[in-house]
């Protein structure tokens, strides 16, 4: 049956399946025919300058795709990464206000390294349309707001012009009668929190079975002011419920809107914590959002309120200091040391806002080293349990900052500081730091614990390090490294082996700081293997699998025998492999193996675990934590990630989240894992990708090393 013409101008956006002949995620097209078996074919547009003019792209299911209008669509060509767009759509209130925005409009936009109040000034068409199938993508020019709330007389030339992408919020056209000002915004007020972005796909129509039409979206949110409380609320913003027992509960609204049956505007609210029957994000059968299971409650909402943690009044705003911290439950010191929070306990203590390590004037680089060195590792746990005599005042003070983050899943910026000047140089509480640096002073001087690592270089000589630098050249690679053959390949040219089987080792990345790296992203490896990196150890043949006695490093790049895997041989394959004329030339070396080994037996694996992952992008580093065997048990650490008040007299909002995402991509097979493309990936997983800095790996099974004997 010949596919039937479609209706004109109707465009879609590709939201799963995978990629086939021009399409995928996150790409928009514009149907020019549907087929019997429910496929769509039609234009596709692409990315960046010539996002506009369209090409031929093959079929889609229909399933796969999700409807747009014309505007939505150049709204969304602008954004030049598909990621970010289904980002976006996956925040369909926000996009839906912003699809409404009208010159005059109050917007905050991400703009450098902060979130900046601005007025829209026009809608702004970008690109030539050279043909008829040509889409002009939209964007928005945008006035900024100083200080003072007055329009910034700073500007000069053209407006900047944004996308759609960079509005993180729309502010509310009622809340400006209510007097409501720009301030209200930078201040981290009720009325002026942030909309916070959705990872997981909503519950969204397809092409055939379309979703409500713009205008039935409209009276929904419009629907939203019939019975406001008081203080105006939206996605994002943070409130707390009092129930029927006259217990609170706090949270922050994932979702706003009227739900069937229901007469007046219900809130969907994400809790901090769980609660016996609340769900993940579904109410009567019907998703609005994803999140956490017993986390999603849904009530009306005229029963929420601003959280009364982060209120403050207009004086105290002024008053406002920031050797102050924000309201937090109150702490007790308690002299039994806390031990690491266990898989079970891990996402109740630590998700949520305010949550983590509170940063403070650069601290970054260091609140993600303590959150993923601490929260949940066993590995370095023995440095909490020295007797109290033989520890100094700063590891007291080390001690108070890990107790408290395992006990009450918080620790206050104060707290931190306070260790941060005792770390013997006043630009440790000051500068901006690489985290390699602060590690070798943590271990050093303020656990005044040995070496990491004892390595064994070219010649014989040894030497100990808390952290191990990847040195390499980038042809040794290919284009897409794994940290296992980072690894292999870095030690294998650099001559290096590990002396003893290391109980914590820390990975730093072929890259410097946020100016350079090496790779556009590396893939993780989850577990490492370090058998064939072990000096003096057993290791079997990497062609027959008996006990290996001679090495080859001019065989580590063979491409005809895997290329990247460290080479071994047996006496007998050593020969028989350097007898091709490609590798007569090589010298092999002996290994040196201990006495009494039994040659028939196969060796032992040695392998270590991933534990955690420092991550940078712009100057500021994050941790990624795996905090139990469970390959979905994730968290992501920000400690920076919101701020309340400006950067005088605010303070900022630390933040982990649950991204049980990472187990479902870093569960695939290596070869998959090294073909994925980043900017189709979810967002923590593209960061998790592009942005790796240093890789935390441990054995379980060890303890760290014992204390130097400065120490005993």
């Amino acid at each position: 049956m010949e596919p039937k013409a479609a209706s004109k101008d109707r465009f879609f956006i590709v939201i799963r399946g995978k990629s086939r002949r021009g399409f995928c995620r996150g790409c928009i097209g514009r149907v020019e025919a549907e087929t019997a078996r429910g496929e769509l074919t039609g234009l596709m547009y692409g990315c960046g300058s010539n996002a506009g003019s369209p090409k031929n792209g093959g079929p889609v299911k229909a399933e796969d795709a999700y409807p747009l209008t014309r505007h939505q669509a150049q709204l969304l060509l602008y954004i030049s990464s598909p990621s970010r767009r289904l980002e976006l759509l996956c925040n369909p209130q926000l996009f839906s206000a912003i699809c409404e925005l009208t010159p005059g409009d109050l917007v905050v936009i991400r703009y450098k390294k902060g979130h900046v109040p601005g007025v829209v000034k026009n809608l702004m068409q970008i690109g030539k349309k050279e043909s008829k199938d040509d889409l002009n993508m939209l964007g928005f020019q945008v006035e900024f707001v100083d200080a003072e709330d007055n329009l910034s007389s700073k500007q000069l030339g053209p407006l900047p012009i944004f996308t759609a992408s960079d509005i993180i919020q729309v502010v509310p056209s009622y809340s400006v009668p209510l007097g409501l000002e720009y301030r209200d915004i930078k201040r981290g007020g009720s009325t002026g929190t942030v909309v916070m972005r959705i990872n997981s796909m909503p519950s969204i129509g397809t092409l055939r079975g379309q979703v409500a039409d713009s205008q039935s979206e409209r009276s929904v949110v419009a629907g939203q002011t019939q019975s406001e409380p008081p203080v105006p609320l939206e996605v994002g913003s943070l409130v707390e419920v009092v129930n029927n027992a006259g217990v609170t509960v706090y949270g922050v609204i994932r979702w706003l809107g009227i739900p069937d049956g229901k007469p007046e505007t219900w809130a969907g609210l994400e809790l901090d914590y769980e609660v016996t029957g609340c769900s993940d994000g579904v109410y009567k059968d019907q998703r609005y959002f994803t999140c956490r299971q017993n986390c999603a409650l849904f009530v009306p909402v005229t029963k929420c309120s601003p959280d009364s943690r982060f209120l403050c009044s207009a004086t105290e705003t002024e008053t406002f200091k920031t050797t102050e911290i924000p309201p937090v439950p109150a702490y007790e010191e308690s002299e039994e040391d806390a031990p690491p929070v266990p898989e079970s306990e891990a996402a109740s203590l630590f998700v949520g806002k305010m949550k983590g390590i509170q940063g403070h004037i650069n601290s970054c680089y260091l609140d993600a080293t303590l959150f993923s060195l601490f929260s949940s590792s066993v590995t370095v746990d023995a440095i909490c349990n020295k007797p109290a005599g033989k520890e100094q005042p700063i590891t007291c003070i080390l001690k108070s900052i890990v107790n408290r983050l395992r006990r009450q899943g918080f620790v206050p910026a104060q707290s931190v500081m306070n260790f941060r000047k005792k770390l013997g140089c006043e630009t440790f509480s000051k500068n901006e730091k690489d985290p390699e640096e602060f590690i070798s002073v943590l271990f050093q001087k303020v656990l005044c614990i040995e070496p990491l690592l004892k390595l064994r270089s070219e010649g014989g000589s040894s030497h100990g390090a808390y952290t191990l630098q990847i040195f390499l050249e980038k042809e040794q690679m290919g284009q897409t490294p794994t940290v296992q053959k980072l690894l292999d390949t870095s030690c294998m040219s650099g001559d290096i082996k590990f002396e003893t089987m290391p109980s914590c080792l820390i990975i730093q990345m072929p890259r410097c700081g946020s100016k350079y790296k090496m790779f556009s992203h590396i893939v993780p490896s989850t577990e490492l293997d370090v058998t064939d990196l072990l000096y003096n150890s057993p290791r079997e043949c990497f062609i027959c699998g008996q006990m290996a006695k001679f090495e080859c490093l001019q065989c580590l790049p063979d491409h005809k025998l895997q290329p990247g895997r460290i080479k071994q041989y047996c006496s007998t394959c050593n020969t028989q492999v350097h007898t091709h004329r490609s590798r007569c030339s090589h010298s092999p070396k002996a290994l040196a193996l201990p006495e009494g080994v039994a040659t028939d037996a196969p060796p032992l694996r040695r392998t270590m675990q991933l534990f955690g992952v420092l991550c940078i992008q712009t100057s500021h580093f994050v941790s990624f934590v795996k905090y139990g065997p469970d390959p979905h048990s994730w968290l992501f650490f920000d400690s920076m990630a919101d701020r309340h008040g400006d950067d005088e007299k605010g303070y900022s909002v630390p933040e982990v989240q649950a991204c049980p995402e990472l187990g479902d991509f870093l569960g695939q097979p290596e070869e998959e894992l090294t073909r994925a493309n980043p900017a189709l990936a979810p967002e923590l997983v593209r960061r998790l990708l592009c942005d790796s800095y240093m890789y935390l790996y441990h054995s379980p099974e060890m303890s760290v090393s014992k204390p130097s004997d400065e120490e005993q």
